[in-house]
Formats: structure tokens, C-alpha cells, sequence
């Protein structure tokens, strides 16, 4: 209880013992790793103490924090792949070849640090998007400058924002993120609008769809009823602000979606910004007003001051127990593929040795403590795993 009378709450206390212990199983497994093979590779504790000091803590950030909202992260990216390129270069000058195929899972890790801050690098606006908007009179803005309520998309934790443009109407930029699913994921894209509303409103959505998939109202427009599914609550809501004028906006609009909580309204549509879908998404929120009653009767209480940017979905997961699975995974995963591929080195080198392959272990007890690191990393993605919607 020493923790909690300094100050430090207990569960807290515990995560960052419990961080460390992993930081030094792995740490340890890591530089241990060519004993257990029967290997004596120079360099080998060198390069492996640069992934335990700096790749790892990296990594560990970049699971919890998204690379959009770290200044910081990003740079010390660049120093651990640039310090582990370096010594690993060197290693393979002293050591030869055989040392390469050890080393394929830490440059496996070193290859995806890359590929993650080629996509998390923040970039200018495109000039296409710019000059459109200053020939309408249009700003264009830094992501760093936004003051924009919580949106309620569904933007997954690794995302990056760019081509931002404010406009009397309200907001526009790109949202990009990677949908993961098992060890596969793929790039999702967002184009989203943004107007402030003057009070909080409810929940509500209008997604473009077939209209059968799940449609909380129907009302008077069956086009409309055709071409999208609403989603929400009260149906006495919905039908006031999708009022007639409304309804024909997002129909000219198509495919844009739909959705308001609390002080935000959005539009967005699953492609990329272009100077077309710009002028066209500005407009379609020129042209959708909450009217003043709706306000009236399901205002919940006066805008407050917003900050930043920030999405409400996909409920990332971000427990003590979830960051703690994220961790093990990682550790997990990495030291099963670096025993895999260190127990193919030393096979390797001993048949070009032309000597019989003897490890001080049974190899089949090493296989076998491979899968056994693999389903621990699988348990931890699973504990991990996201959870919720954007919309309920």
C-alpha cells in the first residue's frame, strides 16, 4: 500500500512492474537466444541489447499511442532503425551471411518501423486541394490546429489525417488508418466534413447502404429509404433533422454518410479527398441545417470547447489488462520467430561446416517451445482485441 499513500495508484504501480518484467524476459531471451541453439555469433548481444533498449520501448509506445497524436514517437523510430541498421550492417561484415537469417525477425521489425512512419510521416496538403481552395477563398490548415469535437467515425487507433481545409461551411480533410484483421490488415480511407453544431444532440447515423440492412425509420422518400440506413434511437429526432431538404442534399450527394453526436455534425465518404470531392462534401454541408426546434427539443447542453481531433471508434482498447496483452503479444511473437529462425541458422552453419547439428536442446523441444511463444501471442491479440462502435 506504500504506492497509494505516495500518491501512485496501485494499478498502476503494478502495470509498470509488470512492463519491465516483460521488457526483461524478452530482453533476456533475446540475448540468450544463440546459446539455446548451440551458436556463438559475434555481435550477436550487441545488436540484440539496441532492440531491448530501443526498439522495443519504441514499439511499446507506438501499440498504445497513435503515431498521428506523438510528436515524439516518430523521431525516436527513426533513431532505433537507423541504430539497429547500423550495428546489424556491422555484425553481418564480421560474422558472414549465416547471421542474416538469425537476424530475419529483427529485420522484419525494422522493415515495418519503416513501412509505419512512411504512412504515420505527416505530409503537406496536396497541391491540386490547395489551389482549389484558395480559389474559392478556402483556408488550408494544419492537422496540429484543429479544434474539432469528439467525431464519431469509425477510425481505428493507427491513424494519420492530412489535406486539411476549413471553410465557412465548416472543415474538410482525409483521415487514413490500417484495419487489422488476425495477422492481415488493409488501408481504409475517409473523407469527412465537420460542421460544429451550436448545442449536443443525440446519437444518429445515415449510412449509405441498401436501406435493408438495418433502418431505424423509414420516412416519406422512398429513394431515400433505397439508398441509405438510419440509425437511432428516437424516431421523432430523425425525422426532424433529416427533413425534406436534408433528405435531397444527401441524395444529390451520394455516396456520402451521415452522422451527428453530440456537438458534431459529419459527413464523410469512404474515398480520397480530391478537389471534386471536396467541393462537392463542403456544399452538401452547406446545405444541411439543423433547424432551431430540433435544438429546442432534444438539445442536450451548450457546445464546449474542443481541441485537437479525435475519433470515437472502433472502441479502442486501452486497459491495463488490454496494453499488458498488446505487450506480451509483441514479446511473445518476437521471441518465437527469432528462436525459429535462429535454430535455421545454426542448422545452416553446421551443415556448412559439414558437422552433425546438435543442439543442447532436442530440436523437437524447440519446435515445440516455438508454438508454445506463438499461442501465448495469439492469447494476447485476443485480450487486446478492440471493441464497440462508433454508433451504438
Amino acid at each position: 500500500m506504500a504506492y497509494v499513500r505516495q500518491g501512485v495508484p496501485l494499478k498502476q504501480a503494478l502495470f509498470s512492474v509488470a512492463y519491465q518484467l516483460i521488457l526483461v524476459w524478452v530482453g533476456l531471451g533475446l540475448i540468450l537466444m544463440p546459446g539455446v541453439v548451440g551458436a556463438d555469433w559475434p555481435g550477436w548481444t550487441a545488436t540484440m541489447m539496441l532492440v531491448v533498449l530501443l526498439a522495443l520501448p519504441t514499439a511499446a509506445v507506438l501499440l498504445v499511442v497513435s503515431p498521428a497524436a506523438s510528436r515524439f514517437a516518430r523521431w525516436i523510430a527513426v533513431v532505433a532503425v537507423g541504430a539497429l541498421l547500423i550495428r546489424l550492417l556491422w555484425s553481418l561484415y564480421d560474422v558472414g551471411p549465416v547471421l542474416l537469417i538469425a537476424a530475419i525477425p529483427v529485420v522484419g521489425l525494422m522493415v515495418l518501423a519503416v513501412l509505419l512512419l512512411v504512412y504515420s510521416w505527416p505530409r503537406a496538403t496536396s497541391s491540386a486541394l490547395r489551389d482549389a481552395a484558395h480559389g474559392r477563398g478556402w483556408r488550408v490548415a494544419k492537422v496540429a490546429d484543429l479544434a474539432l469535437p469528439e467525431l464519431p467515425l469509425p477510425v481505428g487507433k493507427t491513424w494519420v489525417a492530412r489535406n486539411v481545409v476549413q471553410a465557412p461551411a465548416g472543415t474538410a480533410f482525409e483521415v487514413r488508418w490500417l484495419e487489422w484483421h488476425g495477422v492481415l490488415c488493409r488501408r481504409r480511407r475517409l473523407s469527412v466534413f465537420v460542421a460544429r453544431l451550436q448545442e449536443a444532440l443525440p446519437a444518429m447515423e445515415v449510412r449509405p447502404g441498401s436501406g435493408l440492412t438495418r433502418s431505424d425509420l423509414s420516412l416519406e422518400s422512398g429513394e431515400f429509404n433505397r439508398s441509405f440506413d438510419v440509425v437511432g434511437e428516437d424516431p421523432r429526432y430523425l425525422m426532424s433533422v433529416l427533413h425534406p431538404r436534408a433528405m435531397q442534399a444527401l441524395l444529390d450527394a451520394r455516396p456520402i454518410g451521415l452522422a451527428v453526436a453530440e456537438e458534431a455534425l459529419v459527413l464523410y465518404d469512404a474515398c480520397e479527398l480530391t478537389p471534386e470531392s471536396l467541393v462537392r462534401g463542403l456544399a452538401t454541408l452547406e446545405r444541411i441545417q439543423v433547424p432551431a426546434h430540433v435544438f429546442a427539443d432534444f438539445g442536450r447542453h451548450p457546445a464546449q470547447r474542443a481541441k485537437g481531433l479525435r475519433f470515437t471508434g472502433p472502441g479502442f482498447n486501452r486497459s491495463p489488462l488490454a496494453t499488458l496483452g498488446r505487450l506480451v503479444s509483441l514479446g511473445s511473437g518476437l521471441l518465437a520467430v527469432t528462436l525459429a529462425a535462429c535454430l535455421a541458422a545454426a542448422a545452416a552453419e553446421s551443415r556448412a561446416d559439414g558437422v552433425l547439428f546438435d543442439p543442447p536442446r532436442s530440436v523437437s523441444a524447440l519446435v515445440i517451445s516455438v508454438a508454445a511463444l506463438v499461442v501465448l501471442s495469439i492469447i494476447g491479440v485476443l485480450v487486446a482485441r478492440p471493441h464497440g462502435s462508433a454508433i451504438a
